[in-house]
């Protein structure tokens, strides 16, 4: 028996160190990104205008570490209801059971750029972690991968680490009352 539990921890243990040396880069916890409608647009609109909330877009451009715009690369968004919680409807399929309804997906176009529309997330009810909206990123020909969450400027559950991160976003009113948001995404070196 002892045999037996020394081999599953081996195993596991070479599991995990295999998957470390194949990529450095965030994997995605639940990632939805492959699951893209074949149709999918630079823009998408996630919420729905009777959607509880803060209306708000985001926009910006993805680029390659040379500066050149890095077309076709999917990137899925999914984040919390107005009440901080995924919220459901009771026919999600795939990621959708898990994320919730307000999720996305965008194909940046020839400039890399890409926008979605959506409502502000609240946080998470039990008020520990900061409002987010995850992002995964699918690259033609590579395995998909997590960036930092798109945070937003002044959220007091913002803790000193995540100000340190890239997804820091600042969000101001448009004539509309729409909250505009801008974050541009360099992809890392693969």
């Amino acid at each position: 028996m002892r045999s037996r539990v020394l081999l599953v921890v081996l195993s596991v243990a070479w599991i995990v160190v295999s998957k470390a040396q194949v990529s450095n880069l965030p994997q995605c916890e639940w990632c939805g990104a492959t699951e893209a409608p074949k149709d999918v647009s630079w823009s998408t609109v996630i919420a729905a205008k009777d959607e509880p909330g803060q209306p708000m877009r985001i926009s910006g451009r993805v680029q390659k570490t040379d500066g050149a715009p890095a077309q076709g690369v999917i990137l899925y968004v999914y984040h919390t209801n107005a009440k901080g919680i995924y919220g459901k409807k009771g026919d999600e399929t795939g990621n959708g059971k898990r994320h919730g309804y307000l999720r996305g997906w965008m194909k940046t176009n020839a400039r890399g750029e890409y926008e979605f529309t959506t409502i502000k997330p609240e946080p998470y009810p039990n008020g520990r972690a900061a409002a987010h909206v995850h992002v995964a990123v699918l690259e033609s020909g590579k395995a998909e991968y997590s960036i930092d969450s798109f945070l937003f400027q002044g959220d007091p559950l913002l803790s000193e680490q995540e100000k340190k991160q890239s997804g820091i976003v600042r969000l101001a009113k448009n004539r509309e009352g729409m909250l505009i948001g801008t974050r541009d995404i360099v992809l890392p070196e693969r």
